[in-house]
């Protein structure tokens, strides 16, 4: 078997095996130590486009590379879809602030001032969704539940983060970084699937949720992303209780109910 029948095959495999490869590669760079968790964590979020965009040619050619290209900027989704994403990152921010205030970890919530980077954030978001959900998670909402396809790009997902501030923010703690993202991946496949499955509405979501942490920004940073995780599971707890029926469904019914939610087709 060819390379090429290998890819058509396990595409999702293939994605994430090639990413991870990449990322960790990228890791042993030689870069300027002052710098070299920003430069790192640059090359980790383009990877993941490269990749899909590189696959997307090789299985489908020119065409489907223009397919690919035009679904991972549609923008045609209610604009109900685009508030619900940039709500629920506040949501969770804030929440871990009401959470470390309740548990005496902070003397009361402290909201920073928005800086320069909020500009670079909506970008390294877009490139990691083009890859993560606009082509590996599409493709297991195909084959699994929202559910199951979750915790199978999310693990590699977590991973990857978890490895990146292990070797590179020796201050933060890698674990609630790579469970914390982990976390994430269920509120992201969750508006990714009831907003008809538009990257950019993910986009947002994923925006918000590192935009936001100037909510929580009195938090010691020791434990801040442990309130982040916190927060993010009763936020998903919420989410699957009261849409069970959209995580457990088979592939099929999460078309349809993907496409009764948005009012036009899944695949527009």
């Amino acid at each position: 078997m060819n390379i090429k029948a290998t890819i058509n095959q396990h595409p999702v495999a293939s994605f994430i095996v090639l990413t991870l490869g990449l990322s960790f590669a990228a890791f042993f760079l030689p870069v300027p130590p002052e710098g070299a968790f920003a430069i790192i964590a640059l090359m980790a979020v383009m990877i993941p486009t490269i990749v899909a965009f590189a696959l997307v040619a090789l299985i489908e050619d020119r065409q489907g590379v223009g397919d690919f290209l035009r679904e991972s900027f549609r923008w045609r989704s209610p604009l109900k879809w685009y508030v619900i994403a940039f709500a629920l990152g506040f949501v969770i921010h804030f929440g871990s602030s009401l959470l470390a205030l309740l548990t005496g970890a902070i003397p009361a919530i402290e909201i920073a001032a928005p800086n320069a980077t909020l500009v670079i954030i909506p970008i390294a978001a877009l490139l990691e969704e083009i890859g993560w959900r606009g082509f590996a998670l599409r493709r297991l909402l195909d084959r699994y539940s929202p559910f199951t396809a979750t915790l199978i790009i999310g693990i590699p997902w977590a991973l990857l983060h978890f490895a990146l501030f292990l070797l590179f923010e020796p201050n933060i703690s890698s674990v609630a970084e790579g469970l914390s993202v982990l976390v994430f991946a269920f509120p992201l496949t969750w508006i990714f699937v009831r907003s008809g499955r538009s990257v950019l509405v993910a986009t947002v979501l994923h925006s918000g949720l590192n935009a936001f942490s100037f909510v929580a920004a009195g938090i010691p940073p020791a434990v801040a992303l442990w309130y982040i995780f916190t927060s993010g599971c009763l936020v998903v707890a919420v989410l699957i209780v009261i849409d069970r029926r959209m995580w457990f469904a088979r592939p099929a019914e999460t078309t349809v109910s993907a496409t009764i939610h948005t009012g036009m087709s899944a695949v527009d």
